[in-house]
């Protein structure tokens, strides 16, 4: 059912859950995984103008998603990865759109249900309203 199943990364190690969770997915439908990583564009600071800034953070990222990639390969699912510049919410959701992506996973911070309201600004709800198919969130 699942066949392109995006999992955005950021650079924490909270991603485990959602890793496993796109791992038994995507091993159900024999589909892939894609690990995305984008690198927020700071305003003012053109990507071509600092290269070599962009460059460093290039360079974690990709470190970082081998990390997670490790993971994936340990499932024996097929994965690439991704690394975009702009605004992580609608990059992810550009690059979903325009890739047939069938579901995205994204990892959600913890809401209180005391203060539910203080979750809704979170990145992972921006991604799950704004994108096109369907998103999983993973606590």
């Amino acid at each position: 059912m699942f066949h392109k199943i995006l999992l955005p990364i950021d650079l924490s190690d909270r991603h485990g859950r959602a890793v496993e969770m796109a791992a038994q997915l995507a091993g159900q439908s024999n589909g892939e995984i894609i690990l995305l990583h984008v690198i927020d564009v700071i305003r003012g600071l053109d990507a071509d103008e600092e290269k070599s800034f962009y460059g460093r953070l290039k360079k974690l990222a990709a470190a970082h998603l081998e990390k997670i990639g490790n993971l994936v390969k340990q499932k024996h699912v097929p994965f690439r990865q991704k690394i975009l510049l702009g605004n992580r919410g609608a990059e992810t959701v550009r690059y979903a759109r325009e890739n047939a992506i069938d579901l995205i996973i994204v990892t959600t911070p913890p809401v209180d249900p005391e203060q539910i309201a203080t979750g809704w600004g979170s990145l992972s709800c921006k991604i799950g309203l704004a994108a096109a198919c369907p998103v999983l969130l993973v606590k």
